[in-house]
């Protein structure tokens, strides 16, 4: 199981946390997943997109997955399909689609890269992008590139390798229309933040 949870420090304090869990072996898995946020300031609303799938490895680098997805969000269920693995130059990769019921698309991309000072400390950037099939202006989405998010952490892993405490830095921006959509709304459209937290495995 892996754990991260992250406080964001920008105008209030944000916890972000990633949880997985799978049951099976090397060759066949159930996975569970489930990443968000949660807020410490006004509603303190709880955001996340939960999956269950079915997990096979499609070669020596590269794993499929395939199952369903909940997004408490926007209150909207998905078909899930993803590819993660391996990229040239050890880049860890991450690419998941989501179908959800009402026809919307939404597309994720994940890439990261371990930067080993040493035995115990890693440098890690990470960068997100995330696209939409279509708007949604109830939910601040409009169709095509939404979202930028991008962070450097510095790691210093301990228990072998089992538990890792980080600091590091993280930006987020909107891209195209969402940018307009969000000024409309009276919200950022670029935000930056110093995290902090830890990631472990058992």
């Amino acid at each position: 199981m892996n754990n991260k949870n992250t406080l964001n420090r920008r105008s209030f304090l944000t916890v972000n946390f990633e949880i997985e869990g799978w049951y099976g072996d090397d060759s066949h898995r159930v996975r569970l997943r489930t990443e968000g946020s949660a807020a410490t300031k006004d509603n303190k609303a709880i955001d996340s997109l939960s999956s269950l799938a079915y997990w096979q490895p499609l070669g020596i680098f590269w794993n499929g997955e395939a199952g369903v997805a909940y997004n408490t969000e926007n209150d909207k269920s998905a078909l899930m399909a993803g590819i993660a693995g391996t990229a040239p130059y050890f880049i860890e990769t991450d690419a998941r689609a989501y179908v959800y019921t009402d026809g919307q698309v939404q597309l994720d991309l994940d890439a990261e890269y371990e930067w080993r000072l040493d035995q115990h400390w890693v440098v890690i950037p990470e960068a997100g992008l995330t696209v939409f099939s279509k708007d949604d202006t109830d939910n601040n989405i409009t169709k095509g590139f939404n979202e930028l998010e991008a962070e450097v952490r510095l790691t210093y892993e301990m228990l072998s390798r089992q538990l890792s405490p980080y600091v590091g830095f993280s930006y987020e921006t909107a891209l195209g229309d969402t940018r307009d959509l969000r000024r409309q709304n009276n919200e950022d459209v670029d935000t930056s933040s110093v995290t902090a937290g830890v990631k472990f495995w058992f």
